[in-house]
């Protein structure tokens, strides 16, 4: 055999086969075969300890961020729910004050005509309860007053004397009429007086005690218990008008 044929049995091509990932790998490394020193051994537990604590201090984080994010949530949940509880109260008190007030000037409205008209009965009142107390006052001074005559009846006498002492005085034919028992008394103590001014005295059953009447041909001088008294009624009632109106204030 030649050289030639030698070579192309060297150079022929070999059986194919598949190729796979596997065969790519590096052998796996061989353990060293040196024992692991004590300070060697002491760094990597440091180092792991390390790597604990600090993963711990991050979880320590971690837990305090949440939980300061959770209760400031609910902080302003609870400050934004008691503010929005404050201004609804509030809202609500004033919306109630002004439909209680609305309510309660709808309530008084007739209230406010019927105290006008109130006031107005009692100022016509006031006039009605004066009136009947100078009535009630001027029937008490009757009645009193006459049972002052029954109890002082020489007050007669003064009234004749008066009478007689009158300006201008009553002179000529007078003539004096008196209760029965009001004429004997006057008789008794006033005769010649009035004897000596020209009058005449006159029973009249038909007068009230303390009273009398003067008569003659110019006219009558009526001095009766009866008529004294309407003119005090009368000058009274006069003075209550002007009482009133002095106490109007001047403009």
């Amino acid at each position: 055999m030649s050289e030639s044929e030698g070579f192309q049995r060297d150079d022929a091509p070999s059986p194919w086969r598949r190729w796979q990932m596997g065969e790519l790998k590096a052998p796996p490394r061989q353990a060293s075969s040196e024992p692991e020193s004590p300070q060697q051994a002491q760094q990597a537990a440091e180092r792991r300890e390390a790597r604990r604590r600090e993963a711990e201090l991050e979880a320590l984080r971690e837990r305090v961020r949440r939980e300061a994010h959770e209760a400031g949530l609910a902080a302003g949940r609870e400050q934004g729910h008691a503010e929005g509880l404050a201004q609804g109260l509030e809202e609500g008190r004033r919306r109630a004050q002004e439909e209680l007030d609305a309510r309660l000037a709808e309530t008084l409205s007739p209230l406010a005509e019927l105290a006008g008209a109130f006031g107005e009965a009692l100022e016509t009142l006031d006039e009605a309860v004066a009136e009947d107390l100078v009535d009630l006052a001027l029937a008490t001074g009757h009645q009193l007053a006459g049972e002052a005559l029954k109890s002082r009846p020489r007050q007669v006498l003064e009234l004749v004397r008066a009478l007689l002492h009158t300006e201008p005085p009553l002179v000529g034919q007078q003539r004096l009429w008196l209760h029965p028992l009001d004429h004997k008394l006057v008789q008794t103590h006033l005769g010649d007086d009035l004897s000596a001014a020209g009058w005449t005295l006159q029973p009249d059953d038909q007068l009230s005690r303390g009273g009398c009447r003067v008569t003659s041909a110019n006219g009558e001088l009526d001095a009766t218990w009866e008529s004294r008294w309407q003119a005090v009624k009368a000058q009274v009632r006069h003075r209550r008008p002007a009482a009133k109106t002095s106490e109007e204030p001047q403009l």
